[in-house]
């Protein structure tokens, strides 16, 4: 009877996790369609290219947490008797890191490699104060998820985007890419802090330099090291060539691309979720290995990704499409081709993220995430082979072919070669 009860609790909430990452989701989609061609219009396409850059900028700094965060939700899911210590060693950690990316970031800026026409120190510390946020931000909700509430962060990340994107309507209208970034830094203390007060519910902690701990920063660092990779290879395959593309064709054509895998990044993040909110989950079922129910559990979570994948995928393709050109106003043959060549990657990405969510939650993802470096790193030479001939529909191709010659076929095979030698000895 016990059991019964505690499969009908997990079932509950999986499913409340689940519909408020979907709300959130929702909102945020909301949120992004509303705001991206108002930006294109009040900012104009330099200006637009630009600040989209800066955010491609962060989230590929964004790496700098080295993976440490979602170690650390492994950690607590295990309930490791360091984890005071262990917050307050990561929360130094980043701080320090904040403060040694803003040097960073000016040399970037001003030596051209990243072009924002000046103003070098103003973006050089909201650009480093945003990639502070964003880890922080990881590490406070991580510690929320790890107790299998993730719907609380989720709330508290839907007022979040609420509250900006009024900031980022009225805001607009100035024309000033400088605004636009102080409001986000202003919004995102607030959400920090929200996301803090509630984490503290969890693990009762407090922020003080006297629980930072060297030693066991350093164990964790090598604990997360793959967890780090998996991250840049992430962000090599979805934010890399939006800085390539800037480089090699011009804020003009980044502000093309960036308006198409924007509209996608919608369709991606919702359709992952359904695998994503099992983290936790999954790391707390392979503590008890029972890797044939984790097997029973992944091949239909594959299968239900897929078709539903496969049905939102079609419908993008035809109807989609036209929604797309309503939304963006972009009618020429470039951007569509590249439309269309993103809904199939966005369809391969989907699948692709079944297996890799298992893989992570497992820790069994040295091997996938060597893999997904080599994609990332080749999408983006493939790209720039390729925008020379095509423009940024070579981007596009260079995506799918990284993709296809690389984790599309090497994670699921991989996953399941484990599961079954981990099931062998229990026949």
């Amino acid at each position: 009877m016990n059991l019964i009860i505690q499969k009908i609790q997990q079932q509950f909430r999986y499913l409340v996790n689940l519909a408020s990452t979907f709300l959130s989701q929702i909102v945020s989609a909301v949120s992004l369609l509303i705001l991206t061609p108002i930006l294109v219009k009040e900012l104009g396409p330099e200006k637009f290219g630009l600040y989209g850059v800066l955010l491609n900028v962060v989230v590929l700094s964004s790496v700098l947490d080295f993976g440490l965060n979602l170690g650390l939700l492994r950690k607590l899911v295990a309930k490791r008797d360091d984890s005071i210590y262990l917050i307050n060693s990561l929360f130094f950690f980043f701080c320090f890191l904040f403060l040694l990316s803003i040097p960073i970031f000016f040399f970037l800026f001003s030596s051209q490699v990243i072009c924002t026409g000046g103003s070098y120190i103003y973006y050089a510390v909201f650009t480093s104060v945003l990639v502070l946020q964003t880890v922080l931000t990881l590490l406070f909700d991580v510690i929320i998820q790890a107790a299998n509430k993730i719907y609380i962060g989720k709330i508290i990340r839907i007022s979040k985007i609420i509250i900006e994107f009024c900031c980022l309507f009225f805001l607009s209208k100035s024309g000033s890419v400088k605004l636009l970034l102080l409001a986000s830094v202003l919004v995102n203390f607030l959400y920090i802090f929200s996301l803090f007060l509630f984490s503290k519910k969890e693990v009762n902690y407090i922020l003080s330099i006297k629980n930072f701990k060297i030693s066991i920063l350093f164990e964790h660092i090598q604990y997360s090291f793959w967890y780090f990779l998996n991250a840049l290879a992430g962000v090599l395959v979805f934010n890399g060539q939006v800085v390539m593309i800037n480089a090699l064709a011009g804020p003009a054509m980044a502000t093309k691309y960036l308006v198409v895998t924007r509209f996608f990044d919608v369709v991606r993040i919702a359709l992952t979720n359904f695998t994503t909110v099992l983290f936790p989950f999954l790391a707390a079922k392979q503590l008890q290995n029972n890797f044939n129910e984790l097997k029973s559990i992944f091949l239909k979570v594959f299968t239900r990704v897929f078709f539903i994948a496969a049905i939102v995928i079609a419908l993008l393709m035809t109807i989609g499409e036209q929604f797309f050109i309503i939304w963006s106003n972009h009618t020429d043959d470039v951007t569509l081709k590249l439309y269309q060549l993103m809904a199939i990657f966005i369809f391969l990405v989907v699948i692709d993220n079944v297996p890799t969510v298992f893989l992570n939650a497992f820790k069994l993802n040295t091997f996938q995430t060597i893999v997904g470096i080599v994609q990332g790193v080749l999408g983006i030479v493939i790209g720039c082979f390729l925008i020379i001939p095509y423009g940024i529909v070579g981007v596009g191709i260079a995506s799918i072919i990284s993709l296809f010659c690389t984790n599309l076929f090497f994670n699921p095979v991989y996953l399941i070669m484990v599961l079954n030698k981990k099931i062998a000895p229990h026949k």
